[in-house]
């Protein structure tokens, strides 16, 4: 580093801040001559600070250290300002960026912003107008603007033309390895984020670049369930870095509570949680951390600390949770905000933040996620809204390889039908099978039967060979066979109708009851079939008496599902499921 240019990368990866150091960027501020070495001087300082309280390098807290860096940046873009040179205004607002990052506030980074891109193209320093390009791909990922991510950074591109730093090449591919992420290509970002530590390895502050990777692969794990890999990673990264010991302590505590360790994640989150997270610096890690630690007490449905997470996060839940410089995301705030008001008991507010999520930021992996936590949220209050999304979540996450989490929506969307919401259902489990259907709900043992059932119900409208439900012919048996049909599917069509209109009378005449037994009689004996095998016909008759049998069982218990079920099946040489609705059952062994 040469003695005229500013440690800007102290803030985000040198651990080299000491009382000399401090010590030596006072001297100069003391004795700074001219605008260039006041505003030099000035921001020199409040970059070294930044850090100082954590490493003990100071009796100052870290809020009384921030009050000082923001009266050096404040005394410093005075001094820019009034000699009207662009370096130094721009010198100044970016001081003002890495000495006082903090926890976001769009309004006013925004601005900032504003007045570094104005003065950019009168910039001569190539670094700082590097730098101003920097902090436009930061906030575009802060606020989830992808497409304005990849205009930064083919800007970023522009600007470093010509500039010998492995430093810019590093951040550049560890952005495409967030943008990656973001879009659900994990195997790919990790293998950037690791392609691109291994070529800067020289580099210094390369050791937390190594925990850019170690991020990278836990958020990739978290999204897949496969966190339980990463514990004792988490706990030696801990050990080694006392300069950011209370965001490790979050990590930590995440990690244990995602996986069960209740207990033990429960007593680091305690020790966080005091004083309203007061242990937790308000330094450039904190949204992430409180996002996690939101996350944790979601997880420990901790009801008052989810509701004090919930006030602090408020201001930040339009953002995106972003690890550094951009590179690593830990998705939308608003979807932990999401969480953490359903926790404390505000539905509607949760259903805000949800909203907020699923309209505002594309597809991919968080977007997704959000979609099945609002599905679990809404499970109670709104079965057809849970199913609806949970329906909607499975394939995406599948897609994705969340094949852990896709199960997760699948179950969620079958208690919902199970509970007779959405379309009819039949689950087996511990050997009984449970069919929901709005006509009636039961539950049957297993067996031949039930199966032959289930498998007509899954494909309504088609004629299956009794040769392909039965399991005990010798599937070399020739199937040549003549089928008859003793009314057509126009009749058969006319009286399902029918019976549903008889079934959905309040009271019924004697007749009215004579002539729905007409009608399922009809139905019921609609085929039959001229086998040309003994065997042909000892296989129709099985499997036509499992069925009658399996249906019989239904009927005692549910009578309505009985008459549906009697009224929408033809048994023969061929059987089918035909309702009137076509609606196919979904059917889960």
């Amino acid at each position: 580093m040469t003695p005229d240019r500013l440690p800007w990368e102290i803030v985000e990866t040198l651990p080299s801040a000491d009382r000399a150091m401090i010590d030596r960027a006072t001297r100069r501020v003391a004795s700074a001559k001219g605008a260039g070495e006041r505003v030099a001087a000035l921001v020199g300082r409040a970059l070294a600070r930044y850090w100082a309280p954590a490493l003990g390098e100071t009796d100052d807290s870290w809020a009384v250290s921030a009050r000082h860096r923001q009266d050096d940046i404040a005394h410093a873009i005075e001094v820019a300002r009034e000699s009207a040179d662009a370096d130094l205004i721009a010198t100044a607002a970016l001081g003002g960026l890495y000495a006082n990052w903090g926890p976001p506030d769009p309004t006013e980074r925004g601005l900032v912003l504003e007045e570094l891109n104005a003065v950019r193209p009168s910039v001569r320093d190539q670094e700082l107008r590097v730098r101003i390009v920097e902090w436009q791909v930061l906030a575009s990922f802060d606020a989830g603007d992808l497409a304005g991510v990849r205009r930064g950074i083919d800007d970023f591109l522009v600007e470093s033309a010509g500039l010998d730093s492995k430093l810019f090449r590093r951040r550049e591919v560890l952005w495409r390895a967030n943008l990656e992420m973001l879009e659900g290509n994990l195997d790919e970002a990790v293998r950037l984020n690791e392609d691109a530590i291994a070529s800067t390895a020289d580099l210094a502050g390369s050791p937390f670049s190594f925990q850019n990777v170690a991020v990278t692969m836990a958020i990739a794990m978290y999204l897949r369930r496969s966190l339980a890999d990463v514990v004792d990673a988490i706990r030696s990264i801990r050990a080694s870095s006392p300069r950011v010991e209370a965001n490790w302590d979050v990590g930590l505590a995440f990690v244990l509570s995602e996986i069960g360790e209740l207990d033990e994640a429960r007593r680091i989150f305690e020790t966080l949680a005091r004083d309203r997270f007061a242990p937790v610096p308000r330094d450039l890690n904190w949204l992430v951390s409180m996002h996690l630690l939101g996350l944790i007490a979601v997880n420990l449905d901790d009801h008052e600390r989810a509701a004090e997470l919930l006030e602090q996060l408020r201001p930040y839940a339009s953002l995106d949770s972003t690890h550094g410089s951009g590179y690593a995301s830990y998705g939308p705030v608003g979807r932990v905000a999401g969480l953490l008001a359903a926790v404390t008991g505000d539905l509607d507010e949760a259903e805000v933040w949800f909203d907020f999520v699923l309209s505002t930021r594309g597809p991919g992996p968080w977007t997704v996620l959000a979609r099945l936590d609002r599905a679990t949220c809404r499970e109670r209050v709104d079965p057809v809204g849970a199913l609806a999304d949970a329906e909607q979540a499975e394939p995406a996450l599948r897609r994705f390889g969340f094949g852990v989490r896709a199960d997760e929506a699948r179950s969620l969307a079958d208690r919902v039908r199970l509970d007779g919401h959405g379309g009819p259902v039949a689950r087996l489990e511990g050997g009984v099978w449970t069919l929901t259907h709005s006509s009636g709900r039961t539950d049957v043992r297993d067996g031949v039967g039930i199966r032959h059932l289930c498998r007509l119900l899954r494909h309504p409208g088609e004629s299956i060979d009794v040769l392909d439900l039965d399991e005990r012919v010798d599937p070399a048996l020739p199937r040549a066979s003549v089928v008859e049909s003793a009314i057509d599917a126009e009749a058969r069509t006319v009286y399902r109708r029918r019976l549903d209109q008889l079934d959905a009378m309040s009271s019924r005449t004697r007749r009215l009851d004579e002539e729905r037994e007409f009608l399922l009689k009809e139905l019921a004996g609609a085929t039959h079939a001229a086998s040309t095998s003994r065997e042909i016909e000892k296989a129709r008759v099985r499997v036509t008496t499992a069925i009658r049998r399996a249906v019989s069982t239904i009927s005692e218990q549910s009578p309505g599902l009985g008459a549906h079920l009697t009224a929408s099946l033809e048994t023969g040489r061929r059987c089918s499921y035909q309702p009137v609705d076509g609606v196919a059952w979904r059917t889960d062994a």
